[in-house]
């Protein structure tokens, strides 16, 4: 099918749904997409907004759903107006929220009683990264369908991996994860670091991101932790729970030894009980300042 006919549907056009649907809209493709509010930016970038998610299954040849959970998930396929009852046989799903393996091996059987089949595409990558076109796509799911659905992933970034059958690509998402949690409490101890010993934090965030000691997420939240930018939020402690929780779940399935992020993951979740649950996770830099202690005092470090 030729790409400017082929339609994609998408229902979830939020924070992270929404650069997803611009992507695919400056390839070339046609864009149908259902939120219930604040749809205007969708509709300024040229995108099409129906009623329903039933409505955005019939119209669509590739429907992608962005949901940010469970619950929110199967309010849009069973629902009124629900997407299942609107699937028919040829149409594709890919589904790019982030549930158990369980879940989503579920969602496909129902997805192929109905004629159509489903990948699923998690998305490693903050939202300006998915609009820059430097987010992954981990993908699962049957291997000639992941061909089919190449020039749709395409569009949305070129970092697209074929990873295995169903639940392959949560996996490795939630892997992707820890290191999240892992890499942004790093961050933010070095950037607390650096101030204490009598940098600028902007400074801090300029040099260490030029030499060996950088990460992903150095570069892109120590500059918010210079600027305490923490709202609005990119990536906030509320979302990021999940993952904690999912993760830590394969983590103890799978028997692994996890030192770095058992250390790190009750920082978010104290930061969570804070009252912090809509702050980016860079603002885990303020639990930090709050539990350093003069110079002159002693401190617990192993290394003395």
């Amino acid at each position: 099918m030729e790409r400017t006919r082929q339609v994609i549907g998408m229902v979830g056009i939020g924070q992270l749904g929404l650069p997803i649907a611009v992507n695919l809209m400056q390839a070339g493709f046609r864009v149908v997409g259902f939120r219930r509010t604040d749809r205007e930016a969708f509709l300024r970038a040229g995108g099409e907004a129906v009623q329903s998610p039933a409505e955005v299954a019939r119209a669509a040849d590739v429907l992608l759903l962005c949901l940010p959970g469970e619950e929110a998930q199967a309010a849009v396929l069973d629902g009124p107006d629900g997407v299942i009852g609107a699937l028919a046989p040829g149409k594709i799903v890919i589904e790019m929220g982030t549930y158990t393996r369980e879940c989503k091996v579920q969602q496909a059987l129902r997805v192929e009683r109905a004629g159509a089949r489903m990948l699923e595409a998690e998305v490693s990558g903050s939202p300006p990264m998915v609009a820059e076109r430097r987010a992954a796509l981990y993908v699962g799911g049957d291997e000639a369908l992941f061909q089919a659905c190449k020039p749709v992933l395409d569009a949305i970034t070129e970092h697209h991996f074929h990873l295995g059958e169903l639940g392959s690509a949560v996996a490795m998402k939630l892997i992707a994860n820890t290191l999240v949690a892992i890499h942004t409490l790093a961050a933010a101890e070095a950037m607390n670091m650096g101030v204490r010993a009598g940098f600028a934090p902007e400074r801090v965030a300029q040099v260490i991101r030029q030499g060996a000691g950088n990460s992903a997420m150095f570069t892109i939240r120590a500059p918010m932790m210079a600027a305490r930018a923490f709202t609005p939020a990119p990536g906030s402690f509320n979302t990021l729970h999940k993952y904690l929780r999912l993760g830590a779940g394969m983590a103890r399935e799978l028997g692994c030894a996890t030192p770095l992020f058992t250390a790190a993951a009750p920082y978010f979740l104290r930061a969570l009980e804070g009252g912090m649950g809509e702050e980016d996770i860079s603002a885990v830099i303020k639990l930090l300042e709050a539990e350093s202690f003069s110079p002159r005092q002693d401190g617990n470090f192993p290394l003395e």
